[in-house]
This record gives structure tokens, C-alpha cells and sequence, in this order.
């Protein structure tokens, strides 16, 4: 099981979440759940509900083993991009029914399939367009370019990705996968000369991942991620690790 340097993150590889902790509380993390997807080309009712039910108790059970009253949710709640459909009101509002009575404060982090989502999210939800801070730790969905909160900050954590694991003839091909880098920001801000620690989040929903999203070594591109984009030429190191916290790949 590979371990993070900082003490104020604790990843739980098997449950693609993790656990941020703070002086005064500690906040649980997930990424891209993606309510409403459905792998046909029509949505069906009741498959979207056991998934929204799956996932949501799993929240909880995660909360009740470790103990974390406080939910960040990094972007990509709903699946739908540009509207909010009937679908998405019934499951929105499905869901944080399920998680309400099991944390004290909830998080969204806007996602770019979270369009207009604020119209249907409950008061209690706080929502949050670009990053938030918490301590040291800057965390995005991972979309856009990170905010100049980052600048207080020496790690991120961002979803976005869903990132798989892919290597020819490997047996492990299509795993949902953690990518752990360490890399500069001097393309974003040429005054920062100190290394930053990046974790990419596999997607929560194990129905969304996409092979085609390949992070293991240098040599990746990615046109869906801005911080990357300008970033590529700056990374300096790169771990690929699987659900069960072993290295799969490293560069």
C-alpha cells in the first residue's frame, strides 16, 4: 500500500475516496459521480436508482467507518452537461436525502456536467465554481485552470479524469486507477518555484470509467485538462496505482 508524505491526506484506495484533515475537522472526499449515466443510449429509471442507491450508501458507510462528518464532492455530480433534466431533479434530489442525516456540512465543487445544478441542489449544499482550500491542500474539479487560492497551497487534488489504467496485453487493463505526480507551476505562475504534489481521483462511479484516459507515464496527453496542458513539460514524477494501493506503473 503506498502511503502519502503528507499526513493531512489519508487515501482509501479501495474505496476511490479520500480523507483530508484539518485542525479543527476532517472532510471526506469523492470525485465524478456521474448521476444519470447510463451506459445505452437511453437513460433508464430504475438502473439510475440502484446506481444513485450503491453509491450514496457507500458514502455513508465510508463516513460511519472513519468517522468524517464533513463531504466534498469534486465535481460532476450529475451526468447530464448542459441542462437540468426531469431525471436529474428526482435524483439530486434522491440523493442528498440519502446523505443529509449522515454529515454535518456538504460541498460541491462544480464539475463541467454540473450545468445548472445550483437551481436544484438543497440550502444546505454549499456550492463552490472553482476550488476550495483547505489548509495546504487546494481541491478542483479539474476542468479549468486552478484559482489563485492555489498559490497557498502545495498540493492538489482534482477529479475530472477518471483516470484507467491501460498497458498492452496487460490483464489489468480498464482498472479504475490513482495518479499520484509531483510537478511545477511556473507555466501558471512563473514566481512559484516550489514543487507541487497532485493526486488525480479515479471516478467514483466504477460504471464511468474510460480506457481512453491514460496516465502512466510522461508522454500523456490530455486535451481535457487545462492544469496539465500548460503543466506537461514540468512533470517530474508520475506513480499509477491501483485500487489496491500498488504501484502499477511509475516515470
Amino acid at each position: 500500500m503506498v502511503s502519502v508524505a503528507d499526513r493531512s491526506i489519508s487515501i482509501l484506495y479501495d474505496d476511490a475516496a479520500l480523507i483530508i484533515k484539518t485542525e479543527r475537522e476532517n472532510f471526506l472526499c469523492v470525485a465524478d459521480l456521474h448521476l444519470g449515466y447510463s451506459p445505452t443510449t437511453s437513460a433508464v429509471q430504475l438502473p439510475n436508482q440502484r446506481t444513485l442507491l450503491l453509491l450514496s450508501s457507500k458514502i455513508i458507510q465510508i463516513s460511519r467507518r472513519t468517522h468524517v462528518e464533513n463531504l466534498v464532492l469534486l465535481g460532476d455530480l450529475k451526468h447530464n452537461i448542459a441542462r437540468v433534466t426531469y431525471l436529474d431533479r428526482s435524483l439530486i434530489s434522491q440523493f442528498f436525502g440519502e446523505l443529509n442525516s449522515s454529515f454535518r456540512t456538504i460541498r460541491l465543487v462544480l464539475g463541467n456536467h454540473d450545468g445548472s445544478i445550483t437551481s436544484i441542489l438543497p440550502d444546505y449544499v454549499v456550492a463552490i465554481r472553482k476550488g476550495i482550500l483547505l489548509n495546504h491542500i487546494y481541491l478542483m474539479h479539474g476542468h479549468t485552470l486552478p484559482g489563485p487560492e492555489v498559490l497557498k497551497s502545495n498540493f492538489i487534488v482534482m477529479g475530472h479524469l477518471h483516470p484507467t489504467f491501460y498497458k498492452e496485453h496487460s490483464p489489468l487493463n480498464g482498472q479504475r486507477v490513482w495518479i499520484l505526480m509531483t510537478l511545477y507551476l511556473k507555466s501558471l505562475f512563473p514566481k512559484r518555484s516550489i514543487p507541487y504534489n497532485l493526486i488525480i481521483m479515479p471516478s467514483f462511479n466504477p460504471e464511468t470509467s474510460s480506457s481512453s484516459n491514460l496516465l502512466y507515464s510522461h508522454t500523456f496527453s490530455s486535451r481535457t485538462s487545462p492544469l496539465l496542458n500548460r503543466c506537461q513539460k514540468e512533470i517530474v514524477r508520475i506513480k499509477t496505482i491501483s485500487l489496491n494501493g500498488a504501484i502499477l506503473a511509475e516515470a
